[in-house]
C-alpha cells in the first residue's frame, strides 16, 4: 500500500465504530426498515472467540511523539484484530452462500429476520431497540441506514486475505467496541496490518484505502459519500 493510503485507513475503522458508538449500550443489530412486526427468537449461533486484550503483532508501537489522546467510555484497551468468521454455517442454514451475499434490501423479509441474530450475536448486542424503535421496525433510522451501507460496502464485498468469507464478527467478534483510539499513531499502523494487508476484494481489485475512501480519499465516509447525515 502507498504511504499516502495508510493515513487515511485511521478514518475507515473510526467511520465503522460510528454505528455501534452511536447506539449507546445494549444496542440492536442493523436491520433493512422493510422488517416488520416482532423480530423471532435466535436461532443458536456460535460462541465467538473472547478478545485477548492483545495488539496485532504487524501493528508497530507508536513513536514517542505520538498524539495520546483519553480513552472514549466503553473503548477497549487494544485494537481487536481480524478472526475467521464464525458465522457461516448459521449463514448456510437460512439459505445464504456467505460467499454470494444478496444486500440486505433485496434479501427476502422471511430471510433477512433469520440474519438478525447472526449480527447481534456479531456485534455482542442483546436486543434490536438501538437501530430499530420499539414496535416500529418500518420507521427508517440513521442506524439502519449506516448498517445497510456498511453490508454493502464491507460484508458483501470484502474477503479475507486468502479469499476467505468476511462477516460482522471478523472485525467485532462479539465486541462493540474494537478500536483503541487514544493513540492515533498506533491505530494507524493497526489498520494497515489488518484491513489494508489481510483483506482483499471479491473482484480482485487491489485492497487499499481508497477501497472504502474513494478516489478523492474523502475521510467522512458515511456522511460525505454514502450520504447519512450526523443524527
Amino acid at each position: 500500500m502507498a504511504p499516502t493510503f495508510k493515513h487515511a485507513a485511521l478514518t475507515l475503522a473510526l467511520s465503522v465504530s460510528a454505528l455501534v458508538g452511536a447506539c449507546g449500550p445494549a444496542t440492536p443489530p442493523p436491520a433493512d426498515p422493510g422488517a416488520q412486526g416482532t423480530m423471532p427468537a435466535p436461532e443458536p449461533v456460535p460462541t465467538l472467540p473472547t478478545h485477548d486484550g492483545t495488539a496485532p503483532s504487524e501493528a508497530p508501537s507508536a513513536a514517542p511523539t505520538s498524539p495520546i489522546t483519553p480513552p472514549r467510555p466503553g473503548e477497549p484497551a487494544h485494537s481487536r484484530p481480524l478472526s475467521p468468521t464464525q458465522m457461516e454455517e448459521g449463514l448456510k442454514k437460512i439459505g445464504l452462500d456467505p460467499m454470494k451475499l444478496p444486500l440486505l434490501e433485496k434479501m427476502p423479509l422471511a430471510q433477512k429476520k433469520k440474519v438478525m441474530p447472526l449480527l447481534q450475536k456479531s456485534l455482542g448486542m442483546e436486543s434490536c431497540l438501538g437501530c430499530h424503535k420499539e414496535g416500529d421496525f418500518q420507521t427508517e433510522t440513521r442506524n439502519m441506514k449506516v448498517a445497510r451501507e456498511m453490508w454493502r460496502h464491507f460484508v458483501a464485498p470484502l474477503r479475507t486475505e486468502a479469499g476467505g468469507a468476511v462477516f460482522c464478527d471478523s472485525c467485532h467478534g462479539g465486541d462493540e467496541h474494537v478500536l483503541a483510539r487514544a493513540d492515533r499513531k498506533a491505530l494507524e499502523a493497526f489498520m494497515d496490518a489488518e484491513y489494508v494487508q489481510k483483506l482483499s476484494r471479491a473482484d480482485k481489485s487491489d485492497m487499499e484505502c481508497g477501497t472504502c475512501h474513494g478516489d478523492t480519499m474523502e475521510l467522512q465516509i458515511i456522511e460525505k459519500l454514502w450520504k447519512i447525515p450526523e443524527g
